[in-house]
């Protein structure tokens, strides 16, 4: 039976952490000597593996140097999705309901497969998620570290379709609650709030308990849902109000 090229192995590897999630569109390879080294594999082996994966589309090369996922692996599912909601009224809603029921998926099967060091990434992530929450951080930065937090839950499900959907998803949501995030983060017992829900998914996950852990993240988002519905209605009166002021205030 023939052996598989050294270069084939590599290529499957790098392919399976881009399939994951560890390697994500439109991050930068590390450069090929430290790549080779951290591999245990020499130059040519490894510049073998990449012009696989760019030959499939995974990956391609930056003038200048460097090799970087592509970024259509996202684009190809968010862009055509993005535009389709742009000026759907109601939309981040219909995409705060989708990511209710993929967290809930994604919480059930890290509490009976994720590994230890999956867990020891999300009590990370968890801890990084509540010190930037308490902080005087920006909307963007809390929301990023949301992001992170929930995403260490999703990579510890270990399902690889569930990881570029969430991440889809994300991004999605990311535009569409973008003018609200200001009013979502302003209330500190609000916030609190938010960070309890965190950690009672991070409990039952702890716990190995799924049914819990489902319910506490489909619990968590949503109060995420009828708070953007809150703070889009007043936006909404807010404009509203300052437009009236406008037409009869005096010239």
């Amino acid at each position: 039976m023939q052996r598989r090229k050294l270069s084939d192995q590599i290529a499957e590897q790098l392919e399976g952490m881009i399939a994951d999630g560890t390697l994500k569109p439109g991050e930068r390879l590390p450069a090929e000597r430290q790549l080779a080294e951290r591999l245990g594999i020499s130059r040519p082996s490894l510049r073998e593996a990449i012009q696989k994966l760019s030959s499939k589309g995974l990956l391609h090369t930056h003038q200048g140097g460097g090799n970087y996922v592509t970024e259509s692996l996202a684009h190809s599912f968010t862009d055509p999705l993005m535009a389709l909601l742009q000026d759907q009224p109601d939309a981040e809603f219909d995409t705060l309901e989708v990511r209710k029921e993929l967290e809930g998926v994604a919480a059930f099967n890290a509490a009976t497969r994720a590994t230890e060091s999956d867990r020891q990434r999300i009590w990370s992530r968890f801890n990084e998620m509540v010190e930037i929450h308490r902080a005087e951080a920006s909307s963007i930065e809390k929301l990023q570290a949301d992001a992170a937090f929930h995403q260490s839950i999703t990579k510890a499900a270990h399902n690889v379709v569930l990881v570029h959907f969430t991440n889809a998803i994300h991004d999605v949501l990311k535009n569409t609650v973008s003018e609200y995030l200001d009013m979502f983060y302003a209330e500190p017992t609000f916030v609190e709030k938010l960070c309890m829900q965190h950690k009672a998914i991070v409990t039952a996950i702890m716990d190995r308990d799924p049914e819990q852990a489902r319910d506490k993240a489909r619990f968590h988002l949503e109060f995420a849902f009828q708070a953007f519905h809150e703070f889009k209605s007043q936006a909404r009166l807010s404009r509203n109000s300052e437009l009236y002021a406008s037409m009869f205030s005096e010239e």
